[in-house]
């Protein structure tokens, strides 16, 4: 009691935050649960039916630099935590030397006590030490580091969902170029023949100069948008050879995505309560959060005494009368090898070592306030966390709801466009419309075509946000302790 009552006093910082659970986040009405649907599961790309892209991501996996980082990480991680371990086991060390000493004639003592010459020395000694431990601090640092490492584990599965969502992502998007392709080529052979229309009936005199070089210039534009968008193929194709982990090469050979439509829209039962267990992210924050918490508990231990037992055990000997001389022994009855194991030349020590704090400038209580602070922004990390993991669902939830009504508008839109350019260029040829007439209805029909092609391909994107959003089949229950060692307890 009186070794406490000396300790420096742990600052009151007040009661510690604890993190958002999910009952708290207001989402029954923004996600309204099929019953039916179920989470995303491993290898739910292979759902789209397109043998390409499994072979994509499946390569993307294992030759990714963004997921061997994240493997890397989590090996680092795990190398710390077993570092901090180390502690709680004794350590023993083993020293040996051998050598030679001289001792000075001129320092006190008659040299006729003195021993004479360069004489051999040799030791072997075991050191055993231990800390006690009695606060926890030891504890609890293994149990941050154990969070710490479990968080890059997850980090690393983070990692693979993001890769397989990017490729996912960026294969989506060339089909939707090859589309617009198709449609930039569909309107090259629009104004091409609306061009050698407008030439034909200049030259029967029922069109002027300005239309024919108006009729010109629209071509040409088409011509260079249909290059754009063979340029714009290739750069998607150079940028999923990337993220793959390979060179632009590889994009060469990736052909035209044939993917399946994407499935119905579906919702878990239990996707407002659950979608924190299911997101890598928000395991990762919550690991981070824990070990946060540990190293309070490893900062509040330094305020109390630390006691640590040591013992020290070992052999030496000094070797009488063995003169170094040329080099080399010589001489003398009695080498230090001679001695060395002997019982006479058995040392040691044994004892409890005692450290307390009392004064330290506020060295201690600054480094406690800075845990608690740390623990706090974790905390605030964490809920930022879980309300864009709600936030994504309910995003991609939307744009998929909002998505079928308004394909069937631009389909509807599609349809009448190209009628209205058949009627329009029906009328400019039998001389009832000018060109520029039929030139709005041109543009009209192009721009339905492009809103469909892209409101098709948003399928496919929110599909994968929506995948993605809902943890692409991660499960808090997949990443367990990595080193499988014990949690810290309650102490102190």
């Amino acid at each position: 009691m009186a070794l406490l009552s000396a300790c420096a006093a742990v600052p009151d910082l007040g009661p510690q935050p604890v993190v958002r659970a999910p009952a708290s986040i207001a989402a029954d009405r923004s996600l309204q649960a099929d019953g039916s649907a179920q989470w995303p599961s491993e290898g739910w790309w292979k759902g789209y039916g397109d043998p390409q892209l499994d072979a994509l991501i499946e390569e993307g996996l294992k030759g990714s630099p963004d997921v061997s980082a994240a493997a890397a990480r989590f090996a680092q991680a795990n190398a710390a935590a077993q570092q901090a371990g180390a502690p709680l086991l004794p350590s023993v060390d083993l020293d040996a030397s051998s050598g030679v000493t001289k001792s000075s004639y001129n320092m006190g003592m008659p040299k006729e006590f003195v021993p004479k010459g360069w004489l051999g020395t040799g030791r072997v000694a075991l050191d055993f030490g231990f800390d006690l431990d009695l606060w926890g601090r030891n504890r609890a640092a293994l149990a941050a580091a154990t969070s710490e490492a479990r968080a890059a584990e997850i980090d690393a599965r983070q990692a693979r969902l993001a890769l397989a969502a990017g490729v996912a992502d960026a294969y989506a998007d060339l089909a939707r170029l090859y589309d617009e392709r198709d449609i930039q080529a569909r309107a090259l052979e629009i104004r091409t023949a609306s061009q050698k229309l407008v030439a034909d009936r200049r030259a029967n005199g029922l069109e002027t100069r300005g239309s024919e070089r108006q009729a010109d210039a629209t071509l040409f534009s088409a011509k260079a948008q249909l290059a754009a968008a063979d340029q714009a193929i290739a750069v998607r194709q150079h940028q999923i050879a990337a993220l793959i982990g390979a060179g632009p090469d590889r994009g060469l050979a990736i052909a035209r995505p044939r993917l399946g439509s994407p499935g119905p829209l579906g919702l878990p039962a239990d996707v407002t309560t659950n979608l924190v267990a299911r997101r890598p992210d928000v395991a990762a924050a919550l690991a981070r959060t824990e070990a946060a918490a540990k190293r309070i508990k490893v900062a509040r231990a330094d305020f109390f005494p630390a006691i640590r037992l040591s013992a020290l055990i070992g052999v030496q000997s000094l070797g009488y009368q063995t003169v170094l001389q040329n080099g080399a022994f010589s001489g003398g009855s009695s080498s230090f090898a001679d001695t060395l194991f002997k019982k006479d030349s058995l040392f040691g020590n044994a004892g409890p070592a005692v450290s307390l704090p009392i004064f330290h400038g506020g060295a201690l209580s600054g480094q406690y306030r800075g845990v608690r602070a740390a623990y706090e922004e974790a905390v605030a990390s964490y809920d930022r966390t879980v309300l864009g993991a709600y936030q994504q669902v309910a995003d991609a939830v939307t744009g998929r709801r909002t998505l079928d009504q308004r394909l069937t508008d631009a389909r509807a839109a599609l349809i009448a466009s190209e009628e209205a350019y058949d009627i329009a260029r029906q009328r400019y040829e039998g001389g009832l419309n000018t060109y520029l007439d039929v030139l709005n209805v041109e543009d009209q029909l192009l721009a339905a075509r492009q809103t469909v092609a892209e409101l098709e391909a948003s399928a496919f994107t929110l599909d994968i946000a929506l995948v993605r959003a809902l943890g692409g089949g991660f499960a808090a229950s997949d990443a367990q302790n990595p080193l499988q060692l014990p949690k810290d307890t309650p102490h102190g």
